[in-house]
């Protein structure tokens, strides 16, 4: 039986307009809801286009949420991500606060390990982020070039409001009401936007990552030059593993909710025997960060590979993990979410200002693109894993059906 791997395609909404915008004030408001990469990107975006046609006439708002009290997981970045921080007025990353990191290591379909180098690409190197000091520095340059930021705020409710939304906001115990000319979606997986709009999310799969942050063995001379990225594929799984910035290591498993809950990896006990078992990952994680200890605790961390059924509507569109989220193995979260940002504050300049629904519609149309292209990629990632048979983990990744 070959399994079928459906094909996302933009729905009629795609194609729809309310007509020209209204706006009595001569003036756009734009509230970006989250205030991550995608979110911080897209108001980027939208400021560079409007500073290319010398107009002053938006306003962005970027919301963003309580902190959290989770550990800013890091992210590995391909060279890519250099280029969409240009294309966004910014400086490339910097090996002070982020590490270098040459490509992956890693063992996978096959019993000997193989290597993927960054350093056969013409566009530079890939990094290992600090992701708290990531978002904080892209929010801070949305903020320099003239956004206004709303922090510790989050998005009460919204509903319709004549050519727009008013959106329920509370920030400090205080509860306030805002027009809307356009709302952005970047609240990440939740898609708190979309949802409230009656928008449904279509899961093909997901993962989860049992992680814990190590501090790393200072004798270990690799830190401060950065090292490959570490994959194992195993019986139940897989696990990852990566140096970060500041002398810390991730040391991640990721499995399905039926094999976590069968096996109680969430249990640092049950988790550090199966890391014991790896083989191959265990021992090269040992060879580079030192004596690994038992977690006290392990951070788990969803990773559904899932779409809205449309990522825009008439005044309002997702970005991001709201629109489309991939599974982690992609590494692609931070780059899907700079990419995206670009082509979402274009599209809705061209919305709002010149009344141009044909950019909406390219908007999803790309973000529907990138998703199907995705899936292929999955589907061969995971079908490429054939030593474990008789693992349900991997069965389900093979013969997974849309």
């Amino acid at each position: 039986m070959t399994p079928c791997i459906g094909q996302f395609h933009s729905p009629l909404i795609a194609q729809q307009s309310t007509g020209h915008y209204t706006n009595s004030s001569n003036r756009f408001h734009v509230y970006v809801i989250g205030g991550g990469p995608a979110g911080s990107a897209t108001a980027l975006s939208m400021i560079k286009h409007m500073t290319q046609v010398g107009s002053d006439q938006l306003t962005v708002h970027v919301v963003t949420g309580p902190v959290s009290s989770k550990t800013a997981i890091g992210e590995t970045v391909p060279p890519i991500a250099d280029h969409h921080l240009h294309q966004l007025g910014l400086a490339p990353l910097d090996h002070t606060d982020h590490l270098p990191c040459p490509g992956s290591l890693s063992v996978w379909g096959q019993d000997q390990p193989g290597y993927n180098d960054f350093s056969l690409t013409p566009i530079g190197q890939g990094h290992h982020l600090n992701r708290k000091l990531f978002n904080a520095s892209l929010l801070d340059a949305a903020e320099a070039q003239g956004a206004a930021v709303m922090e510790g705020a989050k998005l009460l409710a919204m509903r319709p409001d004549g050519d727009g939304y008013e959106l329920t906001l509370e920030s400090g115990g205080e509860v306030c009401q805002q027009h809307a000319d356009f709302v952005v979606d970047a609240t990440g997986i939740q898609a708190k936007v979309a949802r409230s709009l009656g928008v449904a999310r279509n899961q093909y799969d997901a993962v989860i990552s049992c992680c814990h942050v190590f501090p790393l063995n200072q004798s270990k001379p690799s830190a401060s030059k950065g090292s490959h990225t570490l994959v194992a594929a195993v019986e139940q799984g897989w696990w990852y593993g990566t140096e970060l910035p500041k002398q810390k290591a991730l040391i991640s498993f990721c499995t399905d909710k039926q094999t976590l809950k069968k096996g109680s990896y969430q249990n640092g006990s049950q988790w550090m025997q199966l890391l014991q078992s790896s083989g191959w990952f265990y021992q090269q994680c040992t060879e580079r960060m030192g004596i690994i200890p038992e977690p006290e605790s392990l951070a788990l961390r969803v990773s559904p590979s899932a779409i809205l059924s449309n990522v825009i509507g008439p005044r309002w569109l997702a970005v991001g993990d709201a629109a489309c989220s991939y599974d982690s193995m992609t590494s692609a979260g931070i780059t899907k979410a700079l990419e995206q940002g670009l082509l979402a504050g274009e599209a809705i300049v061209k919305r709002l200002f010149d009344d141009d629904a044909a950019a909406m519609a390219h908007y999803q149309d790309r973000v529907f693109a990138g998703f199907n292209e995705y899936l292929n990629l999955h589907q061969t990632l995971y079908r490429s894993e054939r030593r474990f048979p008789k693992s349900a983990f991997w069965y389900n990744r093979r013969f997974q059906k849309l």
